[in-house]
């Protein structure tokens, strides 16, 4: 399972560089951004229905190979009763603390706030930048098991949306007991949730992308891998 999670690693890996020095990355970017914002707005209006209190929504600034998510960060800082956090990374882990600038480049190249002893004890929609998904709709991410560790130690695990400028998709069941599972990924052209995943989606079996109206560029940015 192991050799098959680090090919398939490996694979996401270099498609994701490509797709970072494409022409139309601001396309695909503008094109996810919309669609982030979109489904952001509907999980927001569900959860303001339980709760009058502030929501608190996870971002992340991003490395060059994932979505450039800044214009979301500033359009939901416009928004009332929204706290925004960002994590701060630790050795093996990270905390969050709530964005604020001026922000600061630490050891891998992300940029975050600046320290803080404030506890937070409860999030409730995490946006997390993913490089592929397994079968089980569980995180790829970049090896480290960073956002694994932290949400392991969360008493209640958030509404997850993961984002990626491509579908990455392991057909195989590659991930482990404490990897993340998420409520969406979101695409440029499509968002998914664990009810549209089945075993090959190379041939468009997925009821979203078969009404999508992009459904003929998803080739270019979808891959199906079963090791």
């Amino acid at each position: 399972m192991e050799s098959q999670k680090s090919e398939f690693r490996k694979y996401c890996k270099i498609s994701l560089e490509k797709l970072s020095k494409a022409q139309n990355k601001i396309f695909l970017d503008s094109k996810l951004q919309k669609n982030l914002l979109t489904i952001l707005s509907q999980e927001i209006q569900h959860l303001r229905k339980k709760t009058k209190r502030p929501l608190k929504i996870l971002l992340y600034y991003p490395l060059a190979i994932e979505f450039n998510g800044k214009k979301v960060l500033k359009t939901l800082r416009k928004q009332k009763n929204i706290e925004i956090f960002l994590p701060f990374m630790g050795d093996i882990s990270f905390k969050i603390v709530k964005f604020r600038l001026p922000l600061h480049r630490e050891k891998f190249g992300v940029l975050q706030p600046s320290n803080s002893y404030r506890k937070i004890n409860l999030i409730d929609i995490a946006i997390i930048p993913v490089i592929g998904i397994d079968n089980q709709f569980k995180r790829i991410g970049f090896g480290k098991g960073m956002y694994d560790r932290f949400f392991n130690t969360q008493k209640k695990i958030p509404r997850i949306l993961f984002i990626c400028r491509g579908i990455f998709y392991s057909s195989l069941n590659i991930t482990q007991y404490h990897d993340i599972k998420g409520n969406s990924l979101i695409t440029p052209f499509v968002a998914l949730c664990p009810k549209d995943k089945y075993d090959n989606l190379d041939v468009c079996k997925l009821r979203i992308i078969r009404t999508c109206c992009w459904r003929r560029k998803l080739p270019l940015f979808t891959k199906t891998f079963s090791g």
